[in-house]
């Protein structure tokens, strides 16, 4: 699609999602205000009784699993080696420097978009998962994982 502002985006719809409103515009909300340069950026959200919609900015070379695994899709070794890089720092970013804790928890080629520049960019959080920080512990399903943050 493409906004009023001309910016082409690619839009998603969440149909059947099990997490109530509660937890749909907290996840929103996160992932929303994240800003890193591979990571890729949410820039609207429809949220009507039937459907929701997330709309994405638009990377013109696609998913990583098209060039990949495609005969015309040759990667040398330093693209291949940015592309892990990219990939690594937009991850580690989720993982380290969020005020809330994101896992990606679903990350493969396909969930992985490629600008004009083949600069890669994370996506698909539709299945990540939110926890919050409190006090250096994050409770995930009930179990507790104490990190304190900057440590490995």
């Amino acid at each position: 699609g493409v906004l009023d502002d001309e910016r082409v985006v690619a839009v998603k719809r969440l149909d059947g999602i099990l997490q109530g409103d509660a937890e749909f515009w907290a996840e929103v909300s996160v992932i929303g205000n994240i800003n890193h340069r591979n990571l890729v950026k949410l820039w609207g959200f429809c949220a009507g009784n039937e459907h929701k919609l997330l709309a994405y900015e638009y990377l013109e070379n696609g998913s990583l699993d098209k060039i990949l695994f495609t005969s015309d899709g040759e990667l040398g070794l330093v693209q291949r080696y940015n592309i892990a890089l990219g990939t690594a720092k937009g991850l580690s970013y989720l993982h380290e420097e969020c005020l809330e804790w994101v896992l990606h928890c679903d990350v493969k080629p396909q969930n992985i978009l490629l600008d004009d520049h083949l600069e890669p960019k994370v996506t698909d959080f539709g299945m990540s998962k939110l926890f919050k920080d409190i006090h250096g512990i994050r409770d995930i399903d009930g179990m507790g994982f104490s990190k304190a943050r900057g440590t490995r």
